[in-house]
């Protein structure tokens, strides 16, 4: 009955048009960051050359999910990951964004978790650490969008020291320093084989 309700008061959010579409419902339930060292495999053939694990900062995003789509899937889901760190060398905040797409999003558990991750070059260069922790990072935010999506939910964690307003938007309204794309997809690290059936399968970029 619960499902039935929360649909219907998402089918009441979109037009007529769209309403006859499937309705896909999208709740952030929770945003963290949390320290993980470079995975090591093992592999024959090569020869091993000696190597020192470094560390990323894994985002991982938890999100209630439910469609009135007849086969239980999600076709689509973008992701867009925000995160707050201070340059030790300038003494300023500095937002870092990024973006993934994941396709086949499967709803019967009624939830799905989503990562993305910082790379040590990034958190070294602005911590000047060479030995980064998720306490580096001042806050997470977190955007989602897709066709027949409608969102609700927590968007941000964190904003101890990103921001004195709670409820501004920061990762909208930020009026510093912005890199762009140091927020990397799974896909794109070497945690890109691990828990395969933990996260949705990322969507491949065109080329």
């Amino acid at each position: 009955m619960k499902r039935i309700i929360t649909l219907f008061s998402a089918l009441a959010l979109v037009s007529p048009l769209e309403a006859q579409q499937p309705v896909h419902r999208a709740k952030i339930l929770k945003i963290a960051g949390e320290a993980q060292q470079t995975p090591e495999f093992q592999v024959s053939g090569p020869r091993d050359k000696t190597t020192k694990p470094r560390h990323w900062i894994e985002i991982e995003a938890e999100i209630e999910v439910e469609t009135t789509d007849p086969s239980g899937f999600i076709p689509e889901l973008e992701a867009r990951w925000f995160a707050v760190i201070l340059d030790k060398h300038s003494k300023k905040p500095v937002r870092l964004l990024g973006k993934s797409t994941f396709k086949n999003l499967r709803t019967d558990d009624k939830k799905i978790f989503i990562s993305a991750y910082i790379e040590p070059d990034t958190l070294e260069r602005l911590t000047g650490s060479s030995k980064p922790s998720e306490n580096d990072i001042e806050g997470y935010a977190l955007t989602i969008s897709g066709t027949g999506i409608v969102t609700e939910g927590r968007h941000a964690e964190g904003l101890t020291k990103a921001t004195a307003e709670k409820d501004a938007k920061w990762w909208d309204n930020w009026q510093g320093q912005s890199l762009d794309g140091l927020i990397v997809p799974k896909s794109k690290t070497p945690f890109a084989p691990l828990w395969t059936d933990r996260f949705p399968t990322e969507k491949a970029e065109n080329p």
